[in-house]
């Protein structure tokens, strides 16, 4: 619903994603869930010697209303053959990073790919202002083909108990 959104980390006033890398919650919001807006291009130098790199995201209920049985999933898988997303949920919110090439280690998060609902993360049930923090791992495998790529990412919320 139009109260469940998205919004960059990396600073209260944070509007780059390229530096949504955890710790306080932006007040910009990602407006755009598809992940070639989180994440900038793949270099050519990345495609030959392989990348992984890091984002996060804060899922903010701004509704009165509690969003039952949050769940994040991707919905579109990326369309190189040479690149993945993998998405963990940080329970505590509070983990930042460096920089983009490290990853959130305090405490270790459990990267998945879940390609549709019933395999995506829960987030459990978001109470009206609640927020859950979600990162984003992108791998391009060394050697990769160059090629245009995209990918897309669901927050699924059920109805009440």
């Amino acid at each position: 619903s139009g109260d469940l959104k998205l919004y960059l980390t990396g600073g209260a006033s944070n509007s780059d994603a390229i530096l949504s890398l955890g710790g306080t919650t932006s007040s910009v919001l990602f407006t755009d869930a598809t992940l070639q807006n989180l994440f900038a291009n793949v270099t050519p130098a990345e495609a030959v010697a392989g990348s992984i790199k890091y984002r996060a995201l804060s899922f903010k209920n701004t509704s009165a209303f509690t969003a039952y049985a949050a769940v994040v999933y991707i919905s579109q898988e990326t369309t190189s053959a040479d690149t993945t997303i993998a998405l963990a949920y940080d329970s505590t919110g509070t983990q930042s990073v460096v920089n983009e090439n490290t990853a959130p280690s305090g405490p270790t998060l459990t990267f998945t790919t879940p390609l549709n609902l019933g395999s995506g993360i829960s987030l459990g049930d978001v109470a009206a202002a609640g927020v859950r923090r979600i990162w984003f791992r992108r791998t391009v495998t060394a050697g990769a083909a160059q090629a245009s790529d995209s990918g897309k990412i669901t927050i699924n919320v059920g109805s009440s108990p």
